[in-house]
């Protein structure tokens, strides 16, 4: 298999929305992380902060291979500055797996040079990364650094087909 995969983990949907733009823009499949709902509740958010600070795992569940892809785009929130354990564990798992990836991330606030170091630690040979405010989803600037997103993973595929 070809083609782009791109895995989202989500507990308010705006990483869900953005994983659906751009794989509509990539013409990719789109898988998404699930837990066993530990972060889902009042104290399951404090969970979640004390988990992600601490670089935790968990167990996860997931449909789609990404070594049957040419590229994987990870699609995150951050919390408390880090990578969600449901992330981190699909990294661990699937990194020396992925021919190419890259990530976006979303939050509330800006996203920190610290926080995406985080990430760049789990992903260390990312081809593309991007950050957005979960508020900016919907504007027309949000769009287009998608779309320059997708250039860069766009290049990357085409390179692959050609090459080989």
């Amino acid at each position: 298999m070809s083609g782009v995969l791109v895995v989202f983990y989500t507990k308010n949907n705006h990483s869900r929305q953005i994983a659906h733009e751009i794989a509509t823009k990539l013409h990719g499949r789109i898988d998404e992380i699930t837990d066993n709902n530990r972060y889902r509740s009042t104290i399951g958010g404090l969970i979640a902060i004390w988990d992600s600070y601490f670089e935790k795992t968990t167990s996860i569940k997931y449909d789609l291979k990404p070594e049957d892809f040419t590229a994987t785009i990870i699609v995150s929130p951050v919390w408390a500055g880090k990578v969600p354990p449901p992330i981190r564990t699909y990294l661990n798992e699937n990194i020396g797996k992925m021919k190419n990836y890259g990530f976006i991330l979303s939050d509330s606030k800006a996203v920190n040079k610290k926080s995406v170091k985080h990430f760049i630690r789990l992903m260390p040979e990312a081809l593309a990364e991007f950050s957005t405010l979960e508020q900016d989803i919907d504007q027309e600037i949000f769009q287009k650094y998608l779309e320059d997103f997708a250039d860069r993973i766009r290049i990357i595929i085409e390179k692959e087909d050609y090459y080989g």
